[in-house]
């Protein structure tokens, strides 16, 4: 393989460097959606007052990301480059739904938010926080420890089935929680929402560890 081409290693520390400002965001918006609610969360609970500058840090880290995905260009051109190209296009899609509920949770601000905190929007919160930190430990071991591999996919698929049935059920809850109010019909859909993309969140890392779980 020519020298201009990246190896297996320098593959997945590039993937890495992208998975990491990428789990600080997730743990940005844990800690906002869950914060005291949850004892799982990244973190304590976010104030508003904290909330506006921890914001111009997740923004910060969406705009670092980009040079992140320079590496791509010396992708070899083979099925380990394709497979690589595929994982790639799956933190561009983390990275935009991240995205999303960052801007989200800004129309979602004061009391009408504080209102319809549930546990299970927490809850979905925390597994997809923790899907990508497995994810993370699943490119770091993933050429010395081939059974911790195989063990942080099917904690991540778990956690992916676990998110898409709380999702039932929050969708229920949100609609009798904001019933009834002068904003409960957009305070309800951006509730649900936050919830899809979520979902999407964790689809998008189960796809990412099977093509990792190959490579």
């Amino acid at each position: 393989m020519s020298d201009d081409f990246l190896t297996k290693d320098e593959i997945l520390s590039g993937f890495l460097k992208i998975l990491d400002l990428q789990q600080k965001i997730s743990d940005y918006i844990d800690r906002k959606l869950c914060g005291q609610f949850c004892d799982q969360a990244a973190g304590p609970e976010v104030t508003d007052e904290e909330w506006i500058e921890q914001r111009k840090k997740t923004f910060s880290f969406l705009r670092a990301l980009m040079d992140k995905y320079m590496f791509s260009k010396k992708l070899p051109r083979d099925d380990l480059g394709i497979m690589a190209l595929a994982v790639i296009e799956y933190f561009i899609r983390i990275q935009h739904t991240l995205a999303q509920v960052l801007v989200i949770l800004d129309s979602l601000r004061g009391d009408a938010f504080s209102d319809i905190y549930m546990d299970s929007l927490t809850t979905i919160s925390s597994k997809v926080n923790e899907q990508i930190g497995i994810l993370k430990h699943m490119i770091e071991v993933n050429t010395s420890d081939p059974e911790s591999v195989k063990a942080d996919l099917e904690q991540i698929i778990k956690l992916e089935r676990q998110v898409d049935e709380d999702n039932i059920v929050i969708c229920r809850q949100i609609s009798v929680k904001t019933a009834g109010g002068d904003e409960s019909d957009f305070s309800c859909y951006m509730m649900r929402k936050i919830v899809a993309e979520l979902e999407h969140i964790s689809d998008y890392v189960k796809e990412c560890a099977e093509i990792l779980a190959d490579i």
